[in-house]
């Protein structure tokens, strides 16, 4: 089964991660593919890009087992693993100049939600659920998670989702400002298309611009702060509490 689908229409490019029975777990190969479409899609001639996953889930985060596999062969290559695929996919949003779109249909959890926080916007249907489960699995926010949250719902309620694990409702969500619209349950990629059609309305360059200036308060030493995770999430995946979790998920 191809893990991520990569499909165009008209002005809009679709990127769904396309693992359900996993899902939608991001493994070093689906990263790699979803940050692979993000980068490509502005010579494509598509105006913006729309991230989702196969039902049920936007995705329930990394593959726990798959990164513990990584990890076996030494703390440097997973080190780079990290770095060159999944941090591949915040610098493909970041430096895109296409407006990239969240559709979150379900459990947006762990290393998906830092994916959607990476998005310039994001949709999500109301039976969705926002949940930060890094420090749970031994691990720190590797994909920008803690950097982005608390621009986006303020340091408070960032650090009782990233410290606690709290879990966040879809009408939560919209309340902190989390997510720019709630729509019912099977509307999510739906709605996403129709926001990408007003963006496609909008003058190109005009909306590429004003992406930047937006991300560039974000977004400032984010590179540095990706290598930080990078070197920290390598050591982490060593560790007896990531490696104890994972060997009970592999079971």
């Amino acid at each position: 089964m191809t893990p991520v689908l990569v499909y165009d229409e008209g002005d809009r490019r679709l990127v769904t991660l396309n693992r359900p029975e996993k899902r939608n777990a991001l493994d070093v190969e689906a990263a790699g593919a979803v940050a692979a479409a993000v980068q490509d899609a502005a010579d494509a001639g598509v105006r913006s890009v729309i991230l989702t996953g196969a039902p049920p889930a936007f995705c329930a985060g990394g593959d726990l087992p798959a990164l513990a596999a990584v990890a076996e062969r030494g703390s440097l290559v997973a080190t780079d693993a990290i770095y060159r695929d999944f941090h591949g996919i915040v610098r493909a949003i970041r430096d895109s100049p296409l407006p990239v779109i969240a559709a979150v249909n379900g459990a947006a959890m762990g290393a998906r939600l830092d994916l959607a926080l990476c998005c310039d916007l994001r949709v999500a249907a109301e039976a969705a659920v926002f949940q930060s489960t890094w420090v749970r699995a031994g691990l720190v926010p590797g994909m920008g998670g803690a950097r982005h949250l608390p621009h986006v719902v303020g340091s408070a309620r960032a650090a009782s989702m990233l410290l606690l694990g709290r879990s966040v409702t879809a009408a939560e969500a919209l309340e902190f400002g989390l997510v720019n619209e709630v729509v019912p349950d099977g509307e999510a990629a739906a709605a996403a298309a129709r926001i990408a059609d007003e963006v496609a309305a909008l003058p190109t360059v005009a909306v590429a611009r004003t992406k930047a200036a937006l991300r560039r308060g974000i977004d400032a030493d984010l590179d540095a702060e990706l290598a930080t995770l990078g070197a920290q999430q390598g050591q982490l995946l060593l560790g007896e509490d990531f490696q104890k979790l994972a060997r009970r998920l592999a079971r």
